[in-house]
């Protein structure tokens, strides 16, 4: 009893200290006419500048160390209140809020155009600045632990076929489909589905450990399977389209939420309505880009007033958005409540519209729709750490099947009645023969038959200066996608020195769960020695990495032949972190001894050596966190999404092995990360580094990476000379800023044309080891960058007509320093670049 005394008496003595510290003290509550607490009102005493604001449940202490009589409390879209005060300290005060009835316009139209007002004026900024408040405090973020059950459907389909087109590839089924799907409305052509993706899911998650777990239910394909790089990605458009981020990632760029922080500097807001359902207050408010061009959304959200969660929004891109082969992309969301006031997701739709030549509503091209409908929603079941932890590793095509009747209870009238279409569209030669076209395009394989394809035919032809032109044949085998086993083959031939070249490899998907690949391979064929090469998923070397372009810069003679054999062992123990181990075999000797030596002088025979013998073993880590990818082949598809890239390689060379030559250490690391800068775009930040410990000859040195083709390659040097800088230790550094038209979409004339502009500065620095000069007796004298070399300039990016714009144009200029192996190198370059992207 005594101790319950003691803490009244306690409690009472810090009460009355602070109220005879404050001259006036005033506590309450704000509510509306249902009695629902209005967050965020703003609570004043007259004629002082002391305010404070109620928080999520209403309540508010206000204290002035003058004595004070009146407040007055206030909130957008509410009539403002003055209240007397009777005494110096108030409690348990409550404040009725009325609606307001006057008009709550932002833009008013004046003449056709829109009179834009400071933010703070806009009846909109209050409720923003209130949404962006409790971002952290809505949906899933309010509770412990939650499960829900996930299913959705994507529809993929070609747009604006004509009644002729349609008649020749359906024939008799024409009448039985054309009265079940959708019609342009303008032109009355047909919208034909060819393939049906349906998916459930089970999610698990845990805001105390920071973990989700996603276990897939059910999974089917249905109709003609879409094959390619270009409807991978078309896919994956909508992957995650999550309105609270500020930056909305989609096809690789960035665009700028109607939610974001910052959104005013991108859009103009509207608040054109509110209205009270079952006792709750709602905002309604329109959003629109202020520059038409820009990466940015029309639409409409609308916002509860308990906590400030969006309930609903629909948004879709302007006509005019500089994005390619993109007519238009529509967006809805809406969100259930549960538990009174926590908002979460109950169904999303997603409709992409993409075309090649125009963005006209009636061009012919690809449309891609996706529902998705989340249900069952439980909160508060915990499981253990390791539970989310847990994988269910995707290992082959029907691990997922479900009986018809399982699809039927998920899907809705509209999934059904596609169902039923594409079982008879999947039928038809032509439709499947629109399908095959696009794959080649794409991909650059062409099907052969009976699991075989020709490519890549964008290498068919090349040219160099040993070789003169090249042209080259490829097969490879291909079945599904998700072949556990692919075998890919090649021949080539220089018409100019009339030699052979040929290659071959096979990669064997070993396990699933955890990922291992077996690969070997065997190739004589020419190279350029000497570049920064990581391991990738092919041990035949890239293309774009060796001297088989058809226009280069200069005279390079300086090629390698190199006859090659490699093991490689690749081990994933987590999602796309990859472990491995390559073992292999070089033999390497010029392939124009006339012209080029890459010579060196062996201290133990006392002999200049023409031809190195090289067996070394890679241990290598590659690290792409966040990174989408799907399948359960041997070869995974890489999903567009924006990640970061950590590659760290450690190479040891043996002596005395099948003949090798030298003994060394060589360590190398690379790390990229595309960084987003919201309205200004993206920079593509790339820095490298690497250190050989002992000395080599020219052939198993490290080049500065150059490029004397007239095309764009990335990280490379576009004004050096194959050789001009040889290191053994360097640190390079490449930096791309692409402002996706942040400048020219706001040039008046310029601003028609679609460009996006883009900055570019690469650095290098490094030093060669005396050692490494000692033994060199080729044709190239060793100079390294000590004094740091830099290359700079600006380019123009989305060249073209139309929906087609491939092209990329940079100017580039470089630092000065002094080339020892040829003539003096151009101080100022323009370089090309053509690459169907987004």
């Amino acid at each position: 009893m005594k101790k319950k005394c003691l803490l009244i008496f306690f409690f009472n003595t810090i009460i009355f200290t602070s109220y005879t510290y404050c001259q006036t003290y005033v506590k309450g509550t704000v509510v509306d006419i249902y009695n629902n607490p209005i967050a965020d009102a703003n609570v004043s005493f007259v004629a002082e500048k002391i305010e404070t604001k109620t928080d999520s449940t209403g309540n508010f202490i206000l204290k002035s160390n003058q004595t004070r009589n009146k407040i007055t409390v206030s909130f957008i879209g509410y009539q403002k209140k003055i209240i007397s005060l009777k005494r110096d300290t108030t409690l348990n005060l409550l404040v009725l809020l009325a609606q307001n009835t006057t008009s709550l316009a932002e833009i008013m139209v004046l003449s056709g155009k829109k009179k834009r007002t400071n933010k703070k004026q806009n009846p909109a900024y209050k409720i923003l600045e209130n949404v962006w408040k409790n971002k952290k405090r809505n949906g899933l973020n309010l509770v412990k632990c939650y499960e829900y059950k996930k299913y959705s459907s994507t529809e993929f389909g070609f747009d604006n076929l004509d009644t002729v087109y349609l008649k020749k590839a359906l024939g008799k089924n024409f009448d039985s489909v054309a009265n079940k799907i959708n019609t342009n409305k303008q032109n009355h052509k047909f919208f034909v589905p060819v393939e049906l993706l349906e998916k459930s899911e089970k999610i698990y998650g845990n805001n105390i450990f920071h973990k989700e777990r996603k276990d897939t239910e059910g999974e089917r394909d249905l109709g003609i399977k879409q094959e390619g790089k270009i409807l991978d990605k078309i896919a994956n458009t909508f992957k995650e389209i999550d309105i609270y981020k500020n930056d909305i990632e989609i096809l690789g760029k960035t665009f700028v939420s109607p939610i974001a922080n910052e959104g005013f500097g991108t859009y103009d807001y509207t608040l054109t309505d509110s209205t009270i359902k079952d006792n709750k207050k709602y905002y309604t408010i329109d959003f629109y880009p202020r520059q038409t061009r820009d990466f940015a959304f029309y639409g409409s959200f609308t916002v509860a007033n308990t906590n400030f969660a969006v309930v609903e929004i629909e948004m879709r891109t302007p006509k005019k958005m500089n994005l390619n082969f993109v007519k238009n992309f529509e967006f809805k969301k809406w969100f259930i409540v549960t538990q009174d006031s926590i908002y979460l997701p109950s169904r999303n739709q997603y409709h992409g519209y993409f075309s090649l030549l125009t963005k006209n509503e009636d061009e012919k091209g690809i449309y891609v729709i996706k529902n998705e409908v989340f249900n069952d929603y439980l909160f508060d079941k915990t499981h253990k750490p390791n539970f989310y932890d847990s994988v269910i590793v995707h290992t082959s095509a029907h691990q997922f099947d479900k009986d018809p009747q399982y699809w039927l209870k998920l899907e809705d009238k509209e999934t059904i009645t596609t169902n039923t279409v594409i079982n008879t569209i999947q039928k038809s030669s032509k439709i499947k023969n629109i399908s095959g076209f696009i794959y080649t395009i794409s991909d650059g394989y062409v099907n052969l038959g009976n699991g075989l394809q020709w490519g890549n035919i964008w290498s068919t032809a090349a040219r160099n200066d040993v070789e003169g032109l090249r042209l080259r044949f490829g097969l490879r085998t291909f079945k599904t996608s998700n072949d556990r086993l692919r075998l890919e083959t090649y021949a080539a031939y220089g018409l100019l020195d009339k030699k052979a070249k040929f290659g071959f490899e096979a990669r064997y998907l070993l396990a699933n769960n955890p990922r291992i690949i077996l690969s070997a391979a065997y190739l004589k064929d020419n190279e350029q020695m000497g570049l920064t090469q990581f391991n990738g998923i092919s041990l035949i070397p890239d293309a774009s990495r060796s001297p088989k372009a058809l226009f280069n810069r200069g005279r390079n003679y300086l090629i390698s032949l190199s006859e090659k054999k490699m093991l490689r062992f690749d081990f994933e123990p987590i999602k796309n972190l990859h472990l491995g181990v390559t073992a292999s075999h070089n033999v390497m000797e010029s392939a124009a001894p006339l012209r080029f030596s890459q010579a060196h002088f062996d201290k133990k025979l006392r002999k200049v050596e023409s031809t190195v013998t090289d067996f070394t073993t890679d241990i290598y880590l590659t690290y792409t966190p966040t990174r989408e990818i799907s399948g359960f082949g041997v070869d995974q598809k890489i999903g567009y999404t924006l990640h970061p890239t950590l590659r760290i390689n450690f190479k040891k060379g043996f002596k005395n092995v099948l003949g090798s030559n030298f003994n060394y250490n060589r360590i190398q690391a690379q790390y990229n990360k595309p960084i987003i800068l919201g309205k200004f775009g993206i920079l593509d930040a790339t820095l490298g580094t690497g250190k050989t410990f002992e000395p080599l000859p020219l052939a198993l040195l490290t080049a500065v990476s150059s490029n004397q083709t007239y095309f764009l390659l990335p990280n490379t040097f576009a004004l050096l000379d194959y050789y001009d800088f040889v290191a053994d230790t360097y640190f390079e550094g490449h930096f791309e800023h692409h402002l996706n038209g942040f400048l020219l979409n706001r040039i008046p004339i310029i601003k028609k044309l679609n460009l996006r502009s883009l900055l570019t500065f690469r650095g290098v620095y490094g030093t060669i080891s005396d050692g490494s000069k000692e033994i060199n007796r080729s044709s190239i004298i060793y100079v390294a960058p000590t004094k740091p070399y830099f290359e700079y300039g600006f380019g123009f990016e989305n060249i073209g007509y139309g929906n087609i714009r491939p092209l990329r144009i940079d100017f580039i200029t470089r630092s000065d320093f002094t080339n020892f192996n040829g003539p003096k190198n151009p101080k100022y370059g323009l370089r090309l670049s053509i690459r169907a992207n987004f």
